[in-house]
């Protein structure tokens, strides 16, 4: 009887092994197969046309330190939608307050981590909001070929988008309308209690393309997708063209 007991306990111990054989591979293996697709999504999002990129951010006293990490954010979302490089889209960032602060030109940087990096250790200037001066420090200097900006025959579109809390307290019409002129195409965005007439003198037309207005800093992140589409060659990509 012992004997015919262990004989049945072997053989159920065998059948044990053969069926866990055939079990299928753990689901945690597979994850990670899809983490790694996923990231190589990320990394290459979209096919976007090479653009000269300038942010041109207020850091005004009127935006509180985490609304100012919000804005930063923003940045660097949106960054994940070009694709970066000498001969692909070439980034730069001004801030402004009283002042103009260049943090890096088109030139400085040539990968998209170091652009990231760059955002990530600006400092808030929290002065005052002169948005005609950094209109002006925009097109005379951020988008010349000394700061990066390729040859005008090249037709690399311009891009200035700038972002701001509040009422200038310069003049901004006029050096605005002399930015488009010269080829800037002027994407702007304004949070809070920015007026909506201040924003169209400064954005480029259609304002229904390049002129955003939201609530507050929370409400800046819903402007991504927004960016998306333009970025991504969407039905908007067109606004990227040289005119």
């Amino acid at each position: 009887m012992r004997s015919l007991a262990f004989g049945l306990f072997c053989l159920l111990c065998c059948n044990a092994v053969r069926l866990d054989r055939r079990r299928p591979r753990p689901i945690a293996a597979r994850g990670r197969n899809e983490t790694t697709v996923q990231t190589k999504a990320v990394e290459n999002p979209c096919k976007a046309v090479p653009l000269d990129f300038v942010f041109v951010i207020d850091s005004s006293r009127s935006i509180r330190p985490h609304d100012y990490e919000k804005v930063k954010t923003f940045i660097i979302n949106l960054l994940q939608f070009l694709k970066i490089g000498p001969d692909d889209t070439r980034v730069g960032l001004l801030q402004y307050g009283s002042e103009i602060h260049p943090e890096f030109s088109l030139n400085t940087y040539t990968t998209k981590a170091e652009v990231e990096q760059a955002v990530r250790n600006m400092k808030h200037l929290a002065t005052g909001t002169m948005t005609g001066l950094a209109i002006q420090y925009t097109m005379e200097t951020s988008f010349t070929e000394e700061d990066g900006a390729r040859p005008a025959n090249l037709q690399i579109p311009r891009i200035a988008m700038i972002v701001t809390d509040g009422r200038p307290q310069d003049t901004v019409e006029e050096i605005a309308a002399q930015a488009r002129q010269a080829g800037i195409q002027i994407f702007a965005i304004g949070v809070g209690r920015v007026d909506m007439d201040t924003l169209k003198t400064i954005g480029s037309e259609p304002h229904s393309e390049h002129v955003h207005l939201v609530a507050n800093f929370s409400q800046i992140e819903t402007l991504i997708s927004v960016f998306q589409s333009k970025l991504c060659g969407g039905d908007e990509s067109h606004l990227f063209l040289v005119q």
